[in-house]
């Protein structure tokens, strides 16, 4: 299984995508972890309430 970390710096629309694709279409990979240059960042809330490393 692949292993995704995700690069943020707002809201992070394109990782919710991937992340409900992980789970929707069982991909052969998890995000593991989201990193952001803003700790205000919105997408590291949705990362964090799913359990993903931020």
């Amino acid at each position: 299984m692949k292993r995704i970390v995700i690069l943020i710096s707002g809201r992070g629309s394109n990782m919710e995508a991937i992340v409900g694709a992980c789970a929707r279409e069982r991909w052969a990979a998890e995000v593991v972890a989201v990193i952001s240059n803003r700790p205000d960042a919105g997408g590291l809330a949705f990362a964090a309430q799913r359990g993903i490393a931020t």
